[in-house]
């Protein structure tokens, strides 16, 4: 994969089962975002989701390759949360949301198979 595409970084939150949330910081990623005017019963409100690519050839933590540490230190699983960026926060819902773009994993799909070897994240706000 061309590198020069992936140029974010994001900062991944999955819950854990002891009730406290595990923080990774993933480099060299691709995030497209998406924003949208949806109206409902309460008028109308701005929603937001996002497409992530997470390359296994080059996507890093720290300077390890991502995918080396997939499923023992990180892992991608409906419901847990991505921030744009790296948050240097704890997880606290509140605090994330006044400084960073939090999104909610949707779906995750392992397309670890043939040349283009990658994690396909959907998430919304």
């Amino acid at each position: 994969m061309n590198d020069r595409f992936f140029n974010n970084t994001i900062t991944i939150y999955n819950f854990k089962e002891d009730e406290t949330f595990q923080k990774t910081v993933i480099d060299k990623v691709y995030v497209r975002k998406i924003r949208k005017i949806v109206i409902n019963s309460n008028g109308e409100e701005v929603a937001g989701s996002a497409t992530i690519v997470i390359p296994t050839g080059i996507a890093k933590i720290e300077n390890n390759l991502a995918v080396e540490s997939y499923e023992t230190d990180w892992f991608l699983k409906e419901g847990d949360y991505i921030v744009e960026g790296n948050c240097p926060l704890d997880f606290d819902i509140t605090e994330i949301k006044k400084r960073f773009n939090l999104f909610q994993i949707v779906s995750a799909m392992d397309n670890r198979k043939g040349n283009l070897q990658h994690f396909k994240v959907e998430v919304y706000e």
